[in-house]
């Protein structure tokens, strides 16, 4: 294999690591936020909702009473742009 084609060769597998490396960033950095960023992002009232939290795709980090609730923003932002 002479030089010009180790050059294609590897921008090739660069391409197919990097589009691999993204899909498992994606995957692996999903972004949680707080109750009240959630609810400025929804339009309502962090206390309306953590009423009415089971619509939403959360997460409850902690224990008891005292435990944060955090929302996956990308979900939040679909629900804001679809209604």
């Amino acid at each position: 294999m002479d030089y010009q084609e180790m050059s294609v060769f590897a921008a090739m597998v660069a391409d197919q690591v990097i589009k691999r490396l993204k899909g498992v960033r994606s995957l692996v950095e999903t972004e949680y936020v707080d109750t009240d960023e959630a609810a400025r992002i929804l339009g309502i009232s962090a206390n309306y909702l953590r009423q009415v939290k089971d619509k939403y795709p959360h997460m409850k980090a902690g224990s008891g009473k005292q435990g944060r609730i955090l929302f996956k923003r990308d979900a939040l932002l679909q629900q804001f742009q679809n209604g």
